[in-house]
């Protein structure tokens, strides 16, 4: 085992001494997979940064449809965002029966409650919603405190007097303003305060009561004012009226069709441009076995010594996929970190144009940003070593005293 542990450190300093030969060569076919690796991390990165920004301006449009007690009338343009005050809710069990029809990519709760505010004046639109299942509120969020959404947070409307960072007194209950949302012309959205089940929870074991003096319940969610969906692939309005209608008791308001076609659109071209990048990826394989190809005939005669005087083909093969594995690696790396400062600088410019006419650019975080980096280098380094693999096996496949008399393969 010892032995066999020496051996393979012989060929690893071996592969070593391939590479330091002939530095300039092995420079340029690790500037070529470096072009490559950049290229195929930028893309990622960019798409993703896209496909993040596309999802965020149609969670802005709103849900496809939302689900709504049958005897409730609401309009359709606030309820697609948060649903309105109502005494009537959806039963837990159908609730719970809606969130399993397999023609729905998402749902979201929500419950309002009208509440009557410390001033004595207009009860207030206090909305409960979950934080893990909205795609309608948290994407209107505007100005932030710098730190995570806790227990005591609230979400106020943009059209609320409220101030970012405040304190705020619901019957002797403290709350604090976490966030603002951006305008939306939707008046119950734009008047409203949103707050998680957490924050809920803890109004309603306090004894905040509604407008009417009943308390607040303690799960809020069980029984919704409303079900806010979205509509998975090739699903539209007329097939999820079609399954709710064996439902008792709902109803449906969706949007448009073309507003759910456009974002199943979207979606597809966003899927359609990581499988171009990963098809991408075969031209670094086709470039590393091209250009190791003529760098290995340049050896026949190095490689016959070798197998004459009793190395085995696999040896051989594997000194030189390292001197391959060392190149691609390299290259692979160096193009990732120039890829992401070119992005950085990118998001600089274009992020400050595109936010200055409210559009927003979502650049993927730095655990998404290092995910992406591995993989490309992964991918890039799979590409790559596979054209170093052909090209390695047509030179250890050949006989040695061809290799050493330079005979054409």
């Amino acid at each position: 085992m010892v032995a066999r542990a020496e051996y393979l450190g012989t060929l690893a300093r071996l592969a070593a001494v391939g590479v330091t030969r002939r530095p300039w060569r092995v420079g340029l076919l690790a500037a070529a997979v470096a072009l490559a690796a950049a290229a195929a991390f930028g893309s990622l990165l960019f798409q993703r940064a896209v496909a993040g920004s596309a999802a965020r301006s149609l969670d802005r449009l709103g849900a496809d449809a939302v689900i709504l007690p049958a005897r409730v009338t609401a309009n359709l343009t606030p309820a697609l965002l948060t649903v309105e005050s109502s005494p009537q809710t959806i039963p837990i069990d159908t609730a719970d029966r809606v969130a399993t029809l397999s023609l729905l990519a998402r749902s979201s709760r929500q419950r309002t409650f009208q509440v009557p505010d410390g001033g004595g004046h207009l009860p207030v639109d206090l909305i409960a919603f979950e934080q893990v299942s909205d795609f309608t509120i948290l994407p209107w969020v505007g100005d932030r405190l710098a730190r995570p959404f806790a227990p005591g947070d609230v979400i106020v409307g943009a059209r609320r007097p409220e101030q970012l960072g405040e304190r705020i007194s619901f019957q002797g209950t403290d709350m604090v303003v976490h966030a603002r949302l951006g305008l939306t012309g939707v008046g119950p959205f734009e008047r409203g305060m949103f707050v998680d089940v957490a924050t809920f929870e803890r109004l309603a074991e306090r004894g905040v009561v509604d407008a009417t003096g009943a308390p607040l319940p303690t799960r809020p969610l069980d029984t919704p004012s409303g079900i806010l969906v979205r509509l998975g692939d090739r699903r539209g309005p007329e097939d999820l009226r079609f399954v709710a209608a064996g439902i008792p008791g709902i109803q449906v308001l969706s949007s448009a069709g073309s507003q759910v076609e456009v974002r199943q659109g979207v979606a597809l071209l966003a899927r359609g441009s990581q499988a171009g990048v990963i098809l991408g990826l075969l031209a670094p394989a086709l470039l590393v076995g091209i250009a190791w190809t003529g760098m290995l005939a340049e050896r026949r005669g190095e490689f016959g010594v070798m197998l004459a005087i009793g190395m085995p083909r696999r040896d051989l093969l594997i000194t030189i996929l390292l001197e391959a594995l060392a190149a691609v690696l390299a290259g692979a790396l160096v193009g990732v970190i120039v890829a992401y400062g070119t992005i950085v600088l990118l998001e600089r410019s274009l992020g400050f144009v595109l936010s200055a006419r409210a559009i927003p650019f979502v650049m993927p975080s730095v655990p998404e940003c290092f995910t992406l980096g591995v993989t490309s280098i992964l991918l890039v380094a799979v590409a790559g070593l596979s054209g170093a693999c052909i090209a390695a096996w047509m030179a250890a496949r050949r006989e040695p005293w061809a290799l050493i008399r330079g005979d054409a393969a």
